[in-house]
């Protein structure tokens, strides 16, 4: 009867070693699974806004009835609605008037930080989330 409990307990010790050694491979994969979630989840909600803020400054007359500075504004105020509306701290948008391929165009990059939520895997995570959108004016 000696014999039994000897073995159960040293197979007990060795379920603690067992676990001991897999747990911080299971907690890296866990929090590299909260960390690239939260990241992708900002991108795609960056890239939303500059797409918003982009048609909201192409939806304006085109000139002369409005000018590169109003759809600037109109884009820039898009996005910043946008981000407030979905809960992000309204930061990092710039909306840029340019022209592409000679026609009047609105150019808008968003660029919103993102980092690491848990701090294990923050050497490996991108720092910012940033979309670019490009739409004509007309």
């Amino acid at each position: 009867m000696t014999t039994r409990s000897a073995s159960r307990s040293r197979q007990s010790g060795a379920a603690a070693v067992e676990f001991a050694l897999i747990l911080p491979l299971f907690l890296t994969l866990v929090m590299g699974a909260i960390d690239w979630g939260w990241y992708f989840f900002v991108d795609q909600l960056v890239t939303d806004c500059a797409r918003e803020s982009a048609r909201a400054g192409s939806l304006l007359p085109p000139r002369p009835t409005s000018t590169p500075a109003q759809a600037e504004a109109a884009a820039q105020q898009a996005g910043l609605a946008f981000l407030q509306r979905v809960k992000l701290t309204p930061r990092g948008v710039d909306a840029h008037y340019t022209t592409v391929d000679a026609d009047d165009a609105v150019l808008v990059t968003v660029t919103y930080p993102v980092g690491s939520i848990t701090g294990l895997l923050s050497n490996l995570m991108p720092a910012n989330a940033r979309a670019t959108v490009v739409m004509r004016w007309r």
